[in-house]
């Protein structure tokens, strides 16, 4: 059986500065991480040349703002270029970040090989494939930022025996808790319900592969993280589909492109008697995620959490913890830094045990059970009460 291949790809936001990193390291690394940074979209291209793919579809925000960068204009249009060279078609469609009505013209003199689908109305462009299968691919752009018409049940005429449908969208408002705005939401039922077999999305970017009675709809992330959000956090690429000689969508494959990688750690804290031990416990957590992420620049969130003996010794450096922190694992963490750390730690007590005392901080926690906040609220309080009312008597 012989199988053809494309890319799927979107929320590129090529231009974007990695604001987040802000004073945090010196201006050395943090010029060297952008720098990294800003190559994935070439490793993008060499993933496709590669991987002999046939087409490569970008389903939104290829950009971060609608005024572009310069550099990032003329990466994308070079990168075009030895696709077009290689005989590989690109698909793309706007989104939010980079709207038509925003005159995005980034891609509008591209090489013959990228076709932009318009706003308004569907567009389908047909490709055969070495396979001999023929792939009607299929998509719409955003005219404006907040777009909040449906456009998922724009591609119900969409015709074709293998489809493959490009779209900027929030599936089920599956994004919003993530901070993704509700933009042309649709539903599960909407893909479903599709002639589409394969959903090329965009906008959410955690990465999701969903099976369908057709096929698959999918979100592939973003190209490459930008803060410890954890969104953001882990590894973060493309989807390789196969379409096999009957016009059968396979199951997707992810392949990281990303050059710098975030991520948030919680280090538990419970058995360590001293701050030193603390430090230890970080130095391995770091060692392992350096390790299990084959050497790319880490840069990580560090949340200390438990209950800990240590806990007044932790408390006693607040900011210059996270200096401590560093130094301690500077020789583990390359180019890569540890850019934030919270002190999630309580005090080294029972606070099942404390309720059974006849005292103010008992009540206190008492009242705070039977009160209606949410958990995470409750716990919270419960930290704080027993940090101020037994550390400080």
């Amino acid at each position: 059986m012989a199988t053809s291949y494309f890319l799927h790809a979107a929320d590129l936001h090529l231009g974007f500065q990695l604001t987040s990193l802000g004073g945090r390291i010196s201006k050395e690394k943090a010029d060297r991480i952008r720098q990294e940074a800003a190559q994935v979209f070439d490793d993008l291209v060499s993933l496709a040349v590669e991987r002999k793919v046939e087409f490569v579809v970008l389903a939104g925000d290829v950009y971060d703002h609608a005024e572009n960068d310069p550099g990032a204009k003329q990466r994308v249009y070079r990168g075009f270029q030895r696709l077009e060279k290689e005989g590989i078609r690109v698909f793309v469609v706007h989104g939010n970040h980079d709207p038509v009505g925003k005159k995005m013209n980034a891609v509008s003199d591209a090489p013959s090989n990228v076709h932009v689908f318009k706003h308004g109305e569907v567009g389908e462009e047909k490709i055969r494939l070495r396979n001999a299968v023929e792939v009607t691919v299929a998509g719409i752009s955003y005219e404006t930022e907040a777009e909040s018409e449906n456009l998922a049940v724009k591609f119900s005429s969409v015709s074709g025996s293998t489809i493959v449908g490009v779209l900027h969208t929030n599936v089920g408002g599956m994004g919003t808790a993530g901070g993704h705005h509700n933009y042309a939401p649709c539903s599960q039922d909407d893909l479903k319900n599709s002639p589409v077999n394969y959903w090329a999305l965009g906008h959410i970017h955690d990465r999701k592969v969903v099976e369908t009675p057709r096929g698959f709809w999918a979100y592939p992330g973003n190209l490459q993280g930008r803060s410890t959000k954890a969104t953001e956090c882990g590894a973060k690429g493309v989807l390789i589909v196969g379409i096999s000689d009957s016009g059968r969508i396979e199951t997707p494959e992810f392949v990281p492109v990303d050059r710098v990688r975030f991520e948030r750690l919680a280090v538990q804290t419970q058995s360590c008697e001293t701050d030193i031990q603390v430090f230890e416990s970080v130095l391995h957590e770091v060692q392992d995620v350096v390790r299990r992420n084959s050497g790319l620049p880490m840069l990580i969130r560090i949340e200390l959490v438990g209950r800990t003996p240590a806990f007044e010794d932790l408390k006693k450096q607040n900011e210059e913890l996270l200096v401590n922190i560093r130094e301690h694992v500077s020789s583990v963490i390359g180019e890569g830094e540890i850019v934030k750390v919270v002190n999630s730690t309580s005090p080294n007590v029972d606070p099942q045990e404390i309720r059974q005392r006849t005292t103010v901080l008992a009540e206190a926690l008492k009242l705070l059970d039977s009160s209606e906040a949410p958990d995470e609220v409750r716990s919270s309080v419960e930290r704080l009460l027993i940090e101020k009312l037994v550390v400080e008597s």
